[in-house]
């Protein structure tokens, strides 16, 4: 079965109450399916959760994601309760996407330990099961080796059951087998282990990559691995007709000799918006990503691409 396309925008926020009114708005007139927002404490930006329960306010139709809480940074106990009413607050349009944490300085600024990636996974891990623990029964308890729940009061639960839908992602291995299994939404982003963007980072966001990690999400969700929605994000929206050009700076950033190879990085799209569109719809058969954010400087010019789409 083919997956409908949905689109999200990444934003961090605005600078007042009527910027982001009138933000939201728009990411709404333009016909996006999903306002989604980061959890950097080492960067400029907004409190994801606390300003999603004012868009709720503000758009009716918008769905709400976290891209994504750091694991590192919140206690999944106090968040199980924190999403639970935000979903109640938007009548059921809450995305949670959680992961493993891979900016050092998100908490050494605030002096909170920076552990390995071995350990930061075993806590997502322990997170994710405390989470939907809080999600599923008005009372909880849970014995891990990172976390512990003693009849933890959960009342209200979410208003989506069993649990809003859950995203997660990464680049590694072990956090995608991981996301294979728990996820309802896997995120396939270029592995951030060296805690920044580089080389490394740009290879792994190549086409090549991409298959690679697919194929450890399809090994790993076994017979589930159907009902996963896949995701990325577009970092290069480049609306051009000029598409050799566009083409050239893909190549560029990716260290990449061929037009194809360009063509195949999941995280640029390039040309007009028709050309757009068809990159979009081959991606979709060759990786199954059906499920794309664009940041928020290119939503204006992606946002012809999805009545593209819708109209064919």
């Amino acid at each position: 079965m083919t997956r409908a396309f949905r689109f999200g925008v990444m934003t961090s926020g605005k600078s007042s109450r009527d910027e982001w009114r009138q933000f939201v708005r728009r990411v709404d007139d333009l016909g996006y399916d999903v306002l989604n927002m980061p959890n950097h404490r080492a960067a400029p930006g907004w409190s994801p959760l606390v300003a999603m329960a004012a868009a709720s306010e503000i758009s009716e139709r918008l769905r709400f994601g976290t891209l994504v809480l750091d694991n590192e940074s919140v206690d999944p106990g106090v968040i199980a309760k924190d999403t639970a009413t935000l979903d109640l607050i938007s009548a059921g349009r809450l995305e949670v996407g959680i992961g493993a944490g891979w900016l050092a300085a998100d908490h050494v600024s605030i002096g909170q330990p920076w552990r390995s990636a071995g350990e930061r996974i075993e806590r997502l891990a322990e997170a994710i099961e405390v989470l939907k623990a809080c999600w599923s029964d008005a009372s909880a308890s849970w014995q891990g080796v990172h976390y512990r729940l003693d009849g933890a009061r959960n009342e209200p639960l979410p208003l989506q059951r069993p649990h809003p839908p859950l995203l997660i992602g990464g680049g590694g291995e072990r956090v995608l087998r991981l996301a294979a299994r728990l996820a309802d939404i896997v995120s396939l982003v270029p592995n951030m282990s060296a805690g920044k963007l580089g080389p490394e980072s740009a290879a792994d966001g190549r086409g090549d990559a991409t298959l690679r990690k697919l194929a450890w999400v399809r090994e790993a969700a076994g017979d589930r691995y159907a009902s996963i929605e896949l995701h990325t994000n577009l970092t290069q929206v480049i609306a051009t007709d000029d598409r050799a050009a566009g083409l050239a700076k893909v190549k560029r950033g990716y260290s990449l000799e061929r037009d194809e190879d360009a063509l195949a990085v999941p995280h640029a799209v390039v040309g007009s918006v028709s050309e757009m569109a068809d990159q979009l719809l081959e991606r979709r058969a060759a990786y199954g990503i059906s499920y794309y954010t664009v940041f928020e400087a290119g939503m204006e010019s992606f946002a012809p691409v999805l009545a593209e789409l819708a109209g064919r």
